[in-house]
């Protein structure tokens, strides 16, 4: 056994091990009483991933539109927010086949691969496996983690792609940057963009420090240079069906942003031991004071400078020490961050590194009699019993919310269809993935075509109140009938011939046939958020829509698809080699 314990690779299967029992036990409040969690996000990304499994479900595949999602109301969303990641959640649905099972899923995985993550981070940094080990367990514990697991917070999947980027950011301060490196910059930052462009804004900022001094100090600066222009110019490549959608839709839209937050500082880490913010714990605050005194007392090498300077740079952003309100005033484009306590993620990332190479100088450090890990490692242990006792407490807090009377904490913009709480329930672990949206639906306003461009940023315009009307209460449902058939969403109806708004939104390239009749973009009215008003003739109607893409967009396609085909055939070649 002592053995087979000393060999590296088996410490590595054995904490991998760790770290996969590890990440079942932290969801086992929800294991043991069977119950979800519903935040603040729920609404909008289930319906992202129920919308992409239907799809692929019914052979329906529609990139644009949503079809079965959002009321089947036609908005675009997914492709505008991470479309292949919508659509492999939407696999792992189906996979589940219940929201229940899919949660539990999800949960599972995005703590196991943000504690695999960070454990390959630490590794490669030559951090010994129990510190590792520990550091990795901890930081998936920690509440921005599990924003995914209590409140659908999409941008926490940035939580395991991250420490793959500051392992790619490390590598620029190596003595030669080879071409493995250049290959993993590629695939970390084509990761951050495929899931979440926040995450890949928050990669470029982590990037920019390591490359500047890893160009300064470089020996080969041109090679350093042309192999991360490589880098780029693959990830443009591989991302092209991320971007260019993006761009085209923007373009010919006046789309309104995601909710505007006018009072960013409202929003930033609070520095309050009595009443802390939620992801500034007890434990996260030690982690920036361990590693502030080890700054002051101990040799720290170029890393770990660059790491601690980085991480403490991010923290103050993600602070009310940064003047967000006085910043955004001058600069309103700043605020698509909206929430700086965000950049609390990418510090924490950072400083746990820090932290790690800090313990490593100091028990490397023979200059005295002590065994420094009598020290180090039961501190470690405490921390990390810390991390976990904060998130079960956490769990049962959100438990009870599950078995009180609204089933979640934030219901701000929810429109109940029945207040059967057991039926409310029922729906969420039922075979039939759309049962919770037609009890349940909210009002929101990512992405809605408005008429005007100055109405996107009008603090009087409230589109929430129009999009309520027009797709969740609007009085013609209750006489639609909705199918979705050859990649078209299908909507019938009787009526007396009255002009009538639907609850379909319509952007540029939608395609619009009332009765049989194609409609030019002449011919289509819509409301300010894009909702379309047709004249119906008397008895029955029908309209179809569907969405035209660009022949630009399926090359785009087809180029992202080709590259990363062929970035996979190269990493075979260059590993068998």
């Amino acid at each position: 056994m002592k053995k087979f314990l000393a060999n590296y690779k088996n410490q590595l299967f054995i904490s991998l091990m760790l770290i996969f029992i590890a990440s079942i036990l932290l969801q086992w409040v929800q294991i043991s009483n069977k119950n979800l969690y519903l935040g603040y996000d729920w609404i909008f990304h289930y319906n992202r991933f129920y919308d992409a499994a239907q799809q692929i479900k019914d052979g329906n595949l529609q990139y644009f539109i949503s079809m079965y999602g959002f009321s089947q109301s036609g908005r675009i969303i997914n492709a505008l927010y991470g479309p292949m990641f919508a659509y492999l959640n939407g696999l792992f649905l189906l996979i589940s086949r219940s929201w229940f099972s899919y949660q539990l899923f999800s949960n599972f995985l995005i703590t196991f691969l943000s504690a695999s993550s960070m454990f390959w981070l630490l590794i490669k940094n030559k951090i010994r496996i129990p510190i590792s080990l520990i550091f990795s367990i901890m930081y998936s514990s920690f509440y921005m983690i599990q924003s995914w697991t209590f409140n659908q917070s999409f941008g926490n999947w940035g939580a395991f792609i991250l420490p793959l980027v500051v392992l790619a950011a490390t590598r620029f301060l190596h003595k030669e940057y080879l071409k493995k490196d250049l290959a993993f910059l590629a695939f970390a930052m084509t990761l951050a963009i495929q899931a979440h462009v926040l995450t890949a804004l928050f990669s470029v900022i982590i990037l920019a420090p390591f490359f500047i001094i890893g160009f300064i100090y470089s020996k080969n600066k041109k090679q350093l240079f042309f192999y991360t222009l490589i880098a780029a110019l693959i990830t443009v490549f591989m991302t092209a069906n991320v971007w260019y959608p993006l761009l085209e839709v923007n373009m010919e839209n006046q789309l309104m942003r995601p909710a505007v937050v006018w009072n960013m500082e409202n929003h930033a880490v609070r520095l309050d031991l009595f009443k802390p913010y939620k992801d500034f714990s007890l434990v996260v605050c030690l982690l920036f004071i361990g590693q502030f005194l080890a700054a002051i007392y101990s040799k720290m090498n170029i890393l770990n400078r660059l790491t601690t300077i980085t991480s403490f740079g991010l923290f103050a952003l993600s602070s009310k020490v940064f003047p967000w309100n006085d910043i955004t005033d001058k600069f309103p484009s700043i605020s698509i961050i909206q929430f700086p306590g965000r950049l609390l993620l990418p510090a924490v990332v950072l400083i746990i590194l820090a932290l790690s190479l800090s313990m490593e100088t100091i028990l490397d450090n023979k200059g005295t009699r002590i065994d420094k890990r009598i020290i180090i490692y039961p501190i470690l242990f405490l921390m990390l019993l810390g991390s976990v006792k904060g998130h079960m407490d956490y769990s049962n807090k959100e438990l009870q919310n599950w078995k009180g009377t609204e089933l979640f904490s934030s219901t701000k913009n929810v429109i109940f269809k029945t207040k059967d709480l057991e039926s409310l329930r029922n729906s969420f672990k039922a075979k039939d993935l759309g049962a919770p949206f037609r009890l349940i639906k909210k009002r929101n306003s990512d992405y809605l075509p408005v008429a005007d461009k100055s109405l996107a940023y009008d603090k009087d315009f409230h589109p929430y109140g129009k999009q309520k009307r027009a797709i969740i209460e609007n009085p013609i449902n209750e006489k639609l009938t909705k199918k979705v058939k050859n990649h078209q969403l299908v909507i019938s109806w009787r009526s007396n011939g009255e002009e009538t708004l639907l609850p379909l939104i319509i952007y540029n390239r939608t395609n619009v046939v009332v009765n049989g009749e194609q409609l030019d973009n002449a011919q289509i009215k819509t409301n300010e958020i894009g909702g379309l008003i047709v004249q119906p003739q008397k008895g029955e109607n029908t309209v179809k829509i569907s969405y035209k893409a660009s022949f630009v967009f399926y090359y785009m396609l087809f180029i992202s698809i080709l590259s990363w085909f062929l970035f996979a055939l190269w990493q075979i070649i260059r590993v068998l080699k």
